[in-house]
C-alpha cells in the first residue's frame, strides 16, 4: 500500500461526499489523537469511523498515531456492505 497525504483524502471526501477531519479527541486524554472519515451514502446512510491513538479517549495516548490507517477508515466507511444494514 503507497503513502497518501492527508490532502489527498481531502479531495477524495470532497468528491464523495465525506469529510477526513484528524485532531485531537473528544474526552481530553493527553495527546489523544483522532482520526475520522464519515460519508453520507447515496441511499441516505451516514457512515463515521474513527480510531485513536489510545485504548480510550479519556486516557492518555498509547501511541503516536492511530492503529487505523487513513486508507483502512476509508474503505471501511465506504464499504458496500453498509446497505445490509440500513
Amino acid at each position: 500500500m503507497r503513502s497518501v497525504r492527508a490532502d489527498e483524502y481531502q479531495e477524495f471526501a470532497a468528491a464523495r461526499g465525506a469529510s477526513v477531519p484528524q485532531g485531537p479527541g473528544e474526552k481530553g486524554g493527553e495527546g489523544v489523537v483522532m482520526w475520522t472519515v464519515g460519508v453520507l451514502r447515496p441511499d441516505g446512510i451516514r457512515v463515521a469511523v474513527s480510531a485513536f491513538n489510545s485504548g480510550a479517549q479519556h486516557t492518555a495516548a498509547t501511541r503516536g498515531i492511530p492503529d487505523l490507517t487513513m486508507a483502512q477508515l476509508k474503505d471501511s466507511a465506504t464499504s458496500d456492505e453498509w446497505a445490509a444494514i440500513g
